[in-house]
């Protein structure tokens, strides 16, 4: 999807309807040029009608609004560029292969992942009207000890914004966003190896948000937000809103660490108090450390906990 698409989706989003005679002349290309990006986007999931003598109409507006994340962007003191991929296997993949070519604090869209990803490389579950996306940071070397606590970060973030937007979230550590009893975010820090003598780190968000409903093969353990709340979210306000916070709280997450924000996790998070498995063995997780670790009690000795997979006891 070009500049030219973006054109048509915002006319049409911000419209009832629109004439393939007008979008031809903003464009200054042909009626047949008009109809073949139509059905372009059409193929794309778009639901665009057209009506005789009025023209286009979007049907569906639950679509992400490119150009006003690229208008916060161009506004963002942090962020640098924002891309949005119709398709891709996996944003952070994506990423990936192509930090050498992006700058820092570069965001990556899509609306499908063929081959998304969460810890211990589960398949993410790909949901529609859901939001994928991966963010670029590339660190000084020394600063890389901050990953682990990097995710917790992400995750309070992404935790303030759903509380603001009406939901009320937990978080399990140490990467899930849980919405009664049941996840509905997950973020996937990597490592990405040296750059041009930089360290990157690629953070991958998924959120399920205005699907209806999550196969029936993990619908015990996973759910949306309009699933729990059978409310439609404004998904590119929840991009922005998610970004911008992130962008407000990171220079506290530089200078102080996660020891910062220790307090406020703590207040959200599922583990505290509860019998849970790590690895296999089970514990009594008793507090969050000052660097995001779990402290835990295992047969009277205190353990300190900073990664593995985690799997709480209700």
């Amino acid at each position: 999807m070009d500049e030219k698409d973006i054109f048509i989706l915002r006319k049409l989003y911000e419209n009832e309807y629109v004439s393939g005679e007008e979008l031809a002349s903003s464009l200054n290309i042909s009626r047949m040029a008009i109809n073949k990006r139509i059905k372009s986007l059409k193929a794309l999931g778009y639901k665009i009608e057209s009506l005789k003598k009025k023209g286009y109409e979007l049907s569906d507006k639950d679509i992400i609004r490119v150009w006003e994340i690229k208008d916060y962007i161009q506004s963002s003191n942090l962020f640098k560029e924002f891309i949005y991929l119709d398709e891709v296997d996996s944003t952070n993949t994506y990423v990936k292969q192509n930090q050498q070519h992006l700058e820092s604090a570069t965001v990556v869209y899509t609306e499908r992942q063929t081959q998304g990803r969460g810890r211990l490389s589960r398949r993410w579950v790909d949901l529609e009207k859901g939001i994928k996306m991966s963010i670029l940071l590339k660190l000084l070397l020394l600063d890389l000890e901050k990953i682990v606590p990097l995710t917790l970060f992400t995750g309070l973030v992404i935790n303030r914004v759903l509380r603001k937007h009406g939901v009320q979230s937990f978080i399990k550590w140490s990467n899930d966003i849980y919405l009664n009893g049941k996840k509905v975010c997950g973020i996937l820090s990597e490592l990405s190896g040296e750059v041009e003598g930089l360290g990157s780190v690629i953070i991958g968000i998924g959120i399920n948000v205005n699907a209806e409903s999550v196969p029936e093969n993990i619908k015990d353990i996973a759910t949306t937000l309009k699933a729990e709340t059978s409310k439609n979210f404004d998904r590119t306000r929840l991009i922005i809103d998610i970004l911008n916070e992130f962008e407000r709280e990171l220079p506290n997450f530089d200078k102080y660490g996660f020891s910062y924000f220790r307090d406020e996790y703590k207040s959200f998070c599922l583990n505290l108090g509860k019998e849970i498995l790590i690895n296999g063995e089970r514990m009594l997780c008793r507090d969050i450390g000052e660097n995001g670790e779990l402290v835990c009690e295992k047969d009277g000795e205190i353990i300190k906990i900073s990664s593995g997979e985690v799997t709480i006891r209700f």
